[in-house]
């Protein structure tokens, strides 16, 4: 990036001189106004978007989603059985029907689930959708060895044994999934789950025709449902999306741009430049600015009033052994919970701005969060708590971070600090990210080495209590353990059971609160951080608003203030 370029974005987003031009300064009452509502609401139609990414997705193929943008892009060329609400705030985790016509229907006690397709839809050539196309694409998203990267929550709820449409082709052997009519789908489940719903809102329940499948290659143009199509499609490079002529009968996606226009590996610099230069509408990845352009944005007022400071849905967590002496005793690990300095802890991930010190296990984003404090910060009460687990002047222990996670280091950082307050020595240990599968995920590593606290973050598939907390109290397996308190709680698991077999959603929000508090009273997860991310939003965008199920801007929803904008070179 040149020098006058750069100076010119800074003093853009300043609001301070554009390059030769004054610009009027204003005082900032609008901060992080996307968050919680439509900004610039529009139905104007047409114009390019133009979006970027500092790499490239893992895939464009629905059934291969793995990431939160990859999911949120998605909807623009591929319908799932259900979605959520397009909308803002909490109404956004509300699930609305998309290719079905309701939403699914229970039977069995909640075994069985049946969705009726809408009537009419098609593809981008105009072939129609059948119901055995959506029980296809869920056979090759899960079932298969080369879509590897989206989530295999389907397989895991659906019944029966299947070796996958690549090594089987005959679908009448996938029993997991029926279809008695080109219009009904239904799925057959291993054990009640009535937030069932969560897992059809997927992009893998998107339809693929099983004669158009080109496996890996099919990313390279899906068969689009949505409200776009692709153009082209230049792996690693970029991609074009135009509007798909078969697209109705949907009330979830306003499709206002006539293009889209995705750039493909910015740098991470000259993608914030582009932006406060409004030669770029928006980031796809959704992951923030950068801490220099940070400190600009929220520097400046006119600047400030442009931005959004969303939560993400992550939560950066230290989880605490629960087979490393001595936090095989609950009073040990609570001292760590009262010891902990979580103002500390927000200023080594970046302040107020990256997030919210967090003292649930369960992020505000999910259904189910209840907000409580049961450890605030008392070192009274954390040496008390050593004292009752027979070590009153502190013990040794090791803290695991990934070396590449700038923020979690400094945390562990901080986190040694804090417990060294009350007699804790903490050493910290940076392992390789490309090995904490078999490092800090295999307990046999951990034991050996003494690692008592193991810093990690994580967040859910589905924005609810049951998708953030099963896999982090599930199985502990030997190598790329996600429970890595390795914790065997027998209130967590009856909560969490009791809420999948819970019809009334509000009674099953309250299981997951529950399996929240029980996760909590074994003192062996210590929250630290709810994540933010500082968005920027040219004047031009319009219809903006951060949708919480992605914890980024809704893509479906996004407009142009000045539609007739012509499309900018790269």
């Amino acid at each position: 990036m040149s020098g006058r370029f750069a100076a010119c974005a800074v003093l853009l987003l300043l609001g301070a001189v554009a390059c030769g031009g004054p610009a009027t300064v204003r005082p900032d009452t609008s901060f992080d106004q996307a968050s919680s509502r439509v900004v610039y609401p529009s139905t104007a139609r047409g114009g390019t978007l133009r979006l970027a990414v500092t790499d490239a997705p893992v895939s464009l193929d629905p059934g291969d989603a793995g990431l939160a943008y990859e999911a949120d892009l998605a909807r623009l060329y591929a319908r799932s059985l259900v979605t959520y609400a397009p909308a803002p705030g909490s109404a956004g985790l509300r699930l609305v029907p998309d290719l079905a016509e309701t939403l699914g229907r229970p039977g069995d006690g909640g075994r069985t689930w049946t969705y009726k397709l809408r009537a009419g839809l098609t593809y981008e050539d105009g072939t129609p959708v059948r119901a055995r196309d959506v029980k296809y694409a869920v056979a090759r998203s899960s079932y298969t060895s080369q879509l590897s990267d989206g989530p295999r929550d389907l397989r895991e709820a659906l019944r029966g044994a299947y070796w996958g449409p690549y090594l089987d082709p005959d679908l009448d052997h996938f029993t997991g999934v029926t279809t008695p009519d080109d219009r009904t789908v239904v799925f057959h489940l291993k054990r009640p789950d009535y937030d069932f719903d969560q897992l059809v809102a997927s992009p893998q329940t998107a339809p693929v025709p099983q004669a158009k499948d080109t496996r890996l290659d099919y990313e390279q143009h899906p068969l689009s449902t949505g409200p776009y199509r692709f153009e082209r499609h230049d792996i690693g490079t970029g991609f074009t999306l135009v509007r798909n002529p078969h697209w109705h009968d949907d009330p979830n996606r306003t499709a206002l741009p006539d293009r889209i226009e995705v750039t493909e590996r910015v740098a991470a610099a000259d993608l914030d430049a582009r932006l406060g230069s409004g030669r770029l509408d928006a980031d796809l990845a959704g992951a923030g600015v950068q801490p220099a352009t940070r400190t600009t944005i929220l520097g400046a007022p006119t600047a400030k009033a442009h931005a959004d400071d969303p939560l993400t849905g992550l939560v950066h967590y230290a989880a605490l052994s629960t087979r490393v002496r001595p936090f095989d005793d609950v009073h040990c690990r609570r001292a760590v919970q009262y010891a902990v300095d979580r103002t500390a802890v927000q200023s080594a991930y970046g302040g107020p701005t990256a997030g919210a010190p967090a003292t649930n296990a369960l992020p505000p984003t999910v259904t189910g969060y209840q907000a409580a404090d049961p450890y605030p910060y008392d070192l009274t009460r954390a040496r008390q708590e050593l004292a009752a687990c027979h070590h009153p002047n502190g013990f040794s222990t090791g803290i695991a971070v990934r070396a590449d996670r700038p923020g979690d280091v400094a945390a562990a950082q901080a986190l040694h600090q804090a417990l060294g307050r009350i007699g804790i020595d903490a050493r910290v240990t940076e392992l390789s990210a490309f090995q904490w599968g078999s490092t800090a995920g295999s307990p046999g590593y951990v034991h050996r080495h003494g690692l008592g606290v193991l810093i990690d973050s994580w967040a859910a598939n589905e924005p609810t209590g049951y998708a953030f907390l099963r896999p982090l109290t599930g199985t502990v397996t030997r190598v790329n353990n996600l429970n890595l308190m390795e914790l065997r709680d027998a209130k967590v698991n009856r909560y969490l059971a009791l809420g999948a077999r819970t019809p009334d959603a509000t009674r099953r929000a309250q299981r997951w609160a529950d399996a929240d508090r029980a996760v909590m009273q074994t003192a062996a997860f210590v929250p630290l951080l709810a994540e933010k991310t500082v968005l920027y939003r040219p004047a031009a965008l319009a219809n903006v608003y951060v949708h919480p199920a992605y914890g980024m801007y809704d893509y479906a929803a996004l407009g142009l203030r000045s539609a007739t904008r012509t499309p900018a070179s790269p």
